[in-house]
């Protein structure tokens, strides 16, 4: 059994965590591309953004991890590894399905996308490029970004069932 300061610092711990990497992701999907698009200098703009953020987004993840595996375990719902009996353990399979696909999002705009709206910014630079290729990869962006919101939302959802039980 877990203490129950532990228990609570693990909850504050893991509040902290939430707010900072969905706040993070609804922020830049709702406040910071949307200023951004069409202005000089975006993609360097994004860039440094997306370089101060990922790695506080990724400490996040860590300390979600961590602290969701101590309220795992000290749950009253907990009936065991892979045992969805209940309401509460198909609500946190879900939750953390939906986790998995808001990472694999991250990772596509970090490790693909991001680099691309770079590699069009320097080519447009250099006049071998189109605006109109920089506006597509920002549109896409925004539009992913959105996905990720939605899946924000889901993941929020998910707790909130998990917790009524």
């Amino acid at each position: 059994m877990v203490p129950s300061q532990f228990l609570a610092v693990s909850y504050l711990i893991h509040i902290i965590a939430t707010v900072v990497w969905i706040g993070g992701i609804v922020f830049m999907a709702l406040v910071v591309t949307p200023a951004a698009e069409g202005e000089a200098g975006c993609s360097r703009f994004l860039t440094a953004i997306q370089r101060r953020f990922t790695p506080i987004a990724n400490l996040s993840l860590i300390a979600l991890i961590v602290t969701g595996v101590v309220q795992l375990t000290s749950s009253s719902n907990y009936v065991g590894f892979l045992n969805f009996s209940n309401i509460w353990a198909k609500a946190i399979l879900l939750k953390h399905m939906t986790v998995g696909g808001m990472m694999t999002v991250a990772l596509y705009m970090n490790l693909v996308l991001q680099p691309d709206i770079n590699r069009t910014a320097m080519l447009l630079a250099s006049g071998k490029a189109k605006p109109e290729d920089t506006a597509a990869l920002s549109r896409r962006q925004s539009q992913i970004s959105q996905i990720n919101v939605v899946l924000s939302i889901v993941v929020l959802l998910f707790t909130a069932i998990a917790r009524a039980q």
